[in-house]
């Protein structure tokens, strides 16, 4: 189990990495190399970017932290209760759904892929299988 927590931990930090360079993007006019897919500054502009006046990467870097925070405490703990796994379990089932939201808003309403946002995306499919992983483990 704990070789699947690391993986959870070592995953989510490269998704907080890609969320919070996203972040740091919108407010600091960072470059945004972007030369695989060619969409990234049409996504990111475009007004599904954005909820409210909060850019969709502060949820990555939020969602990403959670993940990442609770999976190490999880690591430290010498027993993990069944409540606690179903816990990771639900927040990669989360991620997972607003990733494909994400990635489809992407493809059939905006027409542009970003590679960051597919990369995050990436994250959470391993994430949720992970979490499949650690609750068959648990569980059976």
């Amino acid at each position: 189990m704990k070789k699947i927590l690391s993986i959870i931990a070592g995953v989510s930090f490269i998704g907080f990495v890609d969320s919070a360079y996203l972040l740091a993007e919108h407010y600091f006019h960072l470059p945004l190399p972007c030369s695989i897919t060619q969409g990234c500054e049409v996504v990111l502009t475009s007004p599904y970017a954005m909820v409210g006046p909060i850019p969709l990467a502060f949820f990555g870097v939020a969602y990403y932290l959670v993940v990442m925070f609770f999976t190490l405490y999880l690591y430290t703990e010498a027993s993990i209760s069944r409540s606690q796994i179903l816990a990771l379990f639900a927040l990669t089932i989360v991620g997972f759904l607003m990733s494909v939201v994400f990635m489809s808003i992407q493809a059939f309403l905006i027409g542009a892929i970003c590679l960051y946002c597919a990369l995050s995306a990436l994250c959470t499919v391993i994430l949720l299988i992970c979490g499949i992983k650690i609750k068959g483990a648990t569980f059976y």
